[in-house]
């Protein structure tokens, strides 16, 4: 009897457990087929953003086309719109906040972002905002042709920070890179961190590995600089002198501190479209930030018309670091005309930053030609190597010496890098050549390997300013492929952002031209046709000519 209950409590037992197997397995099916698809891919900003009062500060989502769209910080909410530019099968969605009245160092929290549709809603939170010191009516402002002066206020905020110090370092190179701080841990420079010129001091916050990071938010590497005093201070730095002058070519900026602080120099607007690539850029603005500065007394400055700016405005500020910023904020004489900036403090300790003024035809252009690898005095870089045993180097050559000849023929003023004969294989020696030089642009020229189906022409870039030129070109270049009998097969793989050595400068835009893929035995007999070769040169200057004339 005993064991017949044993039996049946047993049965009854494993029926249960079977069942909940079962209406487990039904949830995971349900489960499964009520996943629903993401409907709010990105946001910007997504870090933290300094921001100050009165400030119109654009907020964008990557979202269904369907969607409805909204944003809420500091309970406003603001509907976002729908505007053209697209992503795969998502639109960006676009609106403007304006930043109430913000002292420094004052937290507005995170923005929300809610994309909805009828089946689905999604959140996501940026960083937040925390708000900056800018006074409203401090420092000045200055128009082209001998203009306005400045308002001669002293602006100072000393009172607002202490004196930083500290273990203090400074470059041995004519220019070292820049990193973040808070970058993905790869050993690239930040696209949006000008170079710092020798010469520049700054405070050791802490060393991370092979990097030192510094008081002003940079980073660089320990090897790039030299200890220039244990222990101390430079005090406030004080902005007291600004003489601009506008020369047949370039219009250069001498600009007198007390000390040579670190400073960056970006232009504006653009917007990113994931990570750093840049997916619009329209610069009208030239920013340029000195760090450690509590007062811009610039009373009288005069800007002479013909050159690259038109007028300048300059005030202090107290970033969400609390680190003092003088900042001057000069509009360009014409739009996208931005080819990057030459700098360096000058042995009276004065910073002298050099821009080139708007040109608008090829005939008015520096460009440096870098052919990709190279013989290398007899030590071979060859690249990669075609289907029928040809070097990319010879291939890259012979294209850089079509575009050469194109380019002058057409009143350009170039400078190809010897990669055939001389030992060139070190890329930052490359930068150099060009750097002395004093080009508008750097055109480094590749051909690509990967499957045999692979094919199209791709261009990188790696600063902002960079893209417009990286569009004109690759848009240009493949042009040339419609042009000839393999035109069912071209392909546009589009500009791209990239950390190549070649394309990290910020004294002049560059780009990384890679022609067509070697590994496809079609492709390859289009790339080494000599009339192709000609045919391609046509295409490439004429997308520099696109981009010169501001398109």
């Amino acid at each position: 009897m005993l064991k017949t209950k044993k039996f049946k409590f047993l049965k009854a037992f494993l029926l249960m457990t079977l069942l909940a197997m079962v209406l487990g397995c039904a949830n995971v099916f349900a489960a499964t087929s009520s996943v629903k698809e993401p409907i709010l891919s990105q946001i910007e900003p997504k870090g933290v953003t300094s921001v100050y009062t009165g400030q119109q500060l654009k907020l964008r989502a990557l979202a269904d086309s369907a969607a409805t769209v909204t944003a809420k910080v500091n309970g406003t909410t603001v509907n976002l719109t729908k505007t053209s530019e697209r992503s795969d099968d998502m639109y960006w969605f676009e609106g403007t906040y304006t930043v109430p009245t913000v002292s420094a160092g004052k937290n507005l929290g995170a923005i929300t972002f809610t994309a909805k549709t009828s089946s689905n809603t999604e959140t996501k939170l940026s960083a937040g905002l925390v708000g900056v010191d800018v006074p409203q009516n401090a420092g000045g402002s200055s128009s082209s042709g001998g203009g306005t002066t400045g308002s001669g206020s002293s602006n100072d905020i000393s009172g607002s920070v202490s004196t930083v110090s500290g273990q203090q370092v400074s470059p041995t190179k004519k220019y070292i890179d820049v990193f973040k701080t808070d970058d993905r841990g790869e050993d690239y420079a930040a696209p949006y961190y000008y170079n710092m010129p020798k010469g520049t001091i700054d405070y050791v916050k802490s060393v991370s590995g092979s990097y030192y990071e510094l008081k002003s938010g940079r980073k660089v590497k320990i090897s790039d600089v030299e200890v220039v005093a244990d222990s101390g201070t430079q005090g406030h730095n004080v902005i007291s002198g600004l003489d601009i002058s506008v020369g047949s070519q370039m219009t250069t900026l001498n600009i007198k501190g007390l000390w040579n602080v670190p400073f960056n120099v970006e232009t504006s607007p653009f917007t990113y479209s994931s990570g750093n690539w840049v997916s619009s850029y329209n610069a009208t603005k030239v920013t340029i930030t000195f760090d450690y500065t509590t007062q811009m007394n610039l009373s009288g400055v005069s800007i002479p018309s013909g050159g690259a700016f038109k007028n300048a405005t300059w005030y202090t500020r107290v970033n969400s670091d609390g680190i003092a910023q003088g900042v001057l904020e000069l509009t360009l004489s014409q739009a996208n005309k931005y080819y990057g900036c030459y700098a360096e403090y000058t042995s009276t300790g004065n910073l002298k930053l050099r821009f080139y003024n708007p040109i608008s035809s090829l005939s008015e252009a520096r460009i440096v030609i870098d052919p990709g690898h190279g013989n290398n005095a007899g030590n071979l870089d060859s690249g990669t190597i075609g289907t029928d045993g040809t070097y990319e180097s010879a291939m890259n050559l012979q294209k850089a010496k079509a575009l050469k000849a194109e380019l002058e023929s057409r009143g350009a003023t170039v400078y190809m890098l010897d990669s055939d004969t001389t030992n060139l294989k070190d890329l930052y020696k490359r930068c150099q050549l060009a750097y002395d030089w004093e080009p508008h642009i750097y055109i480094s020229v590749h051909h690509n390997s990967a499957s045999a189906s692979a094919r199209g022409v791709e261009v990188y870039y790696n600063t902002p300013f960079s893209m417009p030129l990286a569009r004109n070109l690759v848009n240009s270049i493949y042009q040339a492929y419609l042009q000839m009998p393999y035109s069912d097969g071209a392909k546009n793989r589009g500009y791209k952002f990239s950390e190549f050595a070649v394309t990290r400068q910020k004294q002049f835009a560059s780009v990384l031209v890679e022609y067509g893929f070697m590994s496809n035995p079609q492709e390859m007999e289009i790339l080494k046709n000599s009339n192709n070769v000609t045919l391609f040169a046509k295409y490439t200057a004429d997308g520099l000519a696109n981009y010169f004339a501001g398109n």
